[in-house]
This record gives structure tokens, C-alpha cells and sequence, in this order.
């Protein structure tokens, strides 16, 4: 995790004051960064034709990047108010970035930067998505926290988007049994509310739940943010459990993103829902109701630990990130 005030806020200027895409943060970090072993703060020191040559920028970009550096006194007061709020921050070259999202991700959609709230060794768990609609009906809501409870007594993190409706029903479940769960949120942490800060501190002082964004700290949420947010959830999860979809919105973008990544992706029977359509697009059918949940969820558990075994063992691949892993990968 990086340390220097200097350097934490050149990261902060790059990634999100340049208005830049993640893509082409990610290709100067792996040029300036991995290749030549500079800092991002020997970046914003160098001249407009050094990025041209170095980086091959085109003119576009250096106008963004020399309109960001006219803006850097600013990040110094936004690293102030993140300690303040106990905010930390890590970047995609900190080794205890997740490797993940490194051996999911292409450099389009790894985030160079993660803001959290919590204890980041929770993702080492066998980790379970759980996804659904705001506004899903009350079978799907019972569905969602049984679910959720019974994974979190098998030692299971539980991820939700920490909304209304199915997401909270699965933050709930993991967290009446005190057990470990992970928020993947679509906006900024700055844009929590001091009530949902509050409401959460217990739980994250006791290691119980860790708070994620990968959006500058104050990022409203947009329509596009929770659809790349979606991302996040798919590659940090083994595997995705749906509890009720419709055929569009935030909900179906994630399961689809689940089955693009390659994620088992579980699915409650519900006729009248995208839920069915999901389940001829390849998700497994979990039959519902039922009175044995260990039957039911035994498969996704076990298929969970596998892939969870893989990871571990993974190497990421050169046509990614290999030139962002840390030294011992």
C-alpha cells in the first residue's frame, strides 16, 4: 500500500482528474511505472513532450493530463479528508491489490485504483456473490437472506451492491450471524451517508465487513457506474447467485458480465422473471422453495472452493496485466 502523501495524490491526479479512461491509465502506469520503474509523482513532473515520447500519448490526452496537473493542489486536500474518514487507499501495483481482478480483467475494466473501509484480508475467503432486483418480491427477499445466512455459518464472504431490495436483504442475512460480507459500491464512499456509515462502523471494526469502491470518493452514482461496478462483483466472486432478474437494468448486466468472466452463475427458478431467460443462457437452476438448503447450496459451495483453489494457483496471463503483477507472480 502506498505510503508517500506525495505519491498517494499523483495516483489520485492520474486516475481520476485527468478524466481519463481506465484503459489508458492502466497503458501509462505500465510504461512509466513497470517498464521504467518511475513513480506516478516523476510523472506529473515530467514535460508535455516526455509523455509524448515516453507513453506515446496523442495531443488529446496530454491537454487532459496538462489541464490535471494545473489542478493538483486539490488532491492534497482530498487525502486529508479520506484519513479523516479512515478511508485507504490501494493501487493496482500495491501488492495486496487483488490478484482477481488482475487474472479477470482486461486493462479496460481493472481498476487502477480501490478505495475501502474495512479488512481487506476478508476477499482471501471463499467469496459468493448475491445480486437481484430494488424492487424484487418478498419470496425473492426470503430467498436472498436465507441464502445469505447459510453461506456466511459455512464461512463464506457474501458480496451485495449494499441497495434496496435483494442487496440488502443479503448484507442483512450475512450480518445477523456475524459473519464475514463485502459491499461493492456504485458510487463514491463519500457518498455514503453519515447514517450508513454509522449503521456499518460496528461491523467493519470487527473485521466483519469490508466496504469497496473504485470511484473517485465523491462519484455520484450514474447508471454507468453501477454497470461497471459489475465488473468488480463478478471478478471478486467465484460464483453469482440471482435471486430475481429482470431482462434489463443493473441486475441482468451483472449476471451477463458473471457468465462473459466465466462465473457459475446459480439462478432461483422464477418463471415470470429475465430469471428463466438466464437459465437458458447457461445459469444453473436453484430449485425454490425447498426445506434443505444444504442441498440446495452444496453445489455452489463446492464448486465455489474449487475455483476459489484455481485462483490461488493462477498466473496471470501476459495478454493482461502481467506487467502490473507484483514481483513474486
Amino acid at each position: 500500500m502506498q505510503t508517500d502523501p506525495q505519491e498517494q495524490a499523483a495516483w489520485l491526479l492520474l486516475t481520476f482528474e485527468s478524466g481519463l479512461t481506465t484503459r489508458a491509465v492502466n497503458d501509462i502506469l505500465v510504461i512509466w511505472c513497470k517498464q521504467l520503474g518511475r513513480t506516478v509523482c516523476s510523472f506529473w513532473a515530467a514535460s508535455a513532450a516526455e509523455w509524448e515520447e515516453t507513453c506515446q500519448l496523442s495531443p488529446v490526452i496530454i491537454h487532459r493530463l496538462e489541464e490535471a496537473r494545473a489542478r493538483s493542489r486539490t488532491q492534497s486536500q482530498l487525502l486529508a479528508q479520506l484519513q479523516q474518514q479512515g478511508i485507504q487507499q490501494l493501487t493496482v501495483l500495491d501488492e495486496d491489490y487483488p490478484k482477481q481482478l488482475k487474472t479477470s480483467l482486461t486493462r479496460s475494466h481493472t481498476p487502477p485504483m480501490l478505495f475501502y473501509l474495512g479488512d481487506l484480508s476478508i476477499l482471501q475467503q471463499q467469496t459468493i456473490a448475491i445480486i437481484g432486483s430494488r424492487n424484487a418480491c418478498e419470496e425473492s427477499i426470503t430467498f436472498t437472506h436465507l441464502v445469505s445466512q447459510y453461506l456466511s455459518t459455512h464461512g463464506v464472504n457474501v458480496i451485495s451492491g449494499y441497495a434496496r431490495g435483494v442487496d440488502r436483504a443479503a448484507f442483512d442475512g450475512a450480518s445477523q450471524v456475524h459473519g464475514r460480507t463485502t459491499l461493492i459500491l456504485p458510487h463514491g464512499l463519500c457518498k455514503l451517508s453519515k447514517a450508513q456509515v454509522q449503521h456499518l462502523q460496528e461491523g467493519i471494526k470487527a473485521g466483519e465487513i469490508l466496504v469497496i469502491s473504485q470511484f473517485a470518493p465523491a462519484a455520484p452514482w450514474v447508471v454507468s457506474r453501477a454497470m461497471e461496478r459489475n465488473y468488480l462483483v463478478s471478478a471478486l466472486a467465484q460464483t453469482m447467485i440471482v435471486a430475481e432478474a429482470e431482462t434489463k437494468g443493473g441486475t441482468w448486466d451483472g449476471a451477463n458480465t458473471a457468465l462473459r468472466l466465466k462465473r457459475p452463475l446459480y439462478v432461483r427458478e422464477l418463471a415470470e422473471s429475465g430469471n428463466a431467460i438466464l437459465i437458458n443462457k447457461g445459469g444453473i437452476p436453484l430449485a425454490w422453495p425447498t426445506d434443505d438448503l444444504a442441498t440446495l447450496l452444496s453445489p455452489v459451495l463446492t464448486e465455489s472452493l474449487q475455483i476459489q483453489s484455481q485462483q490461488n494457483e493462477q498466473v496471470i496471463r501476459p495478454n493482461q496485466l502481467s506487467l502490473l503483477a507484483t514481483p513474486h507472480e
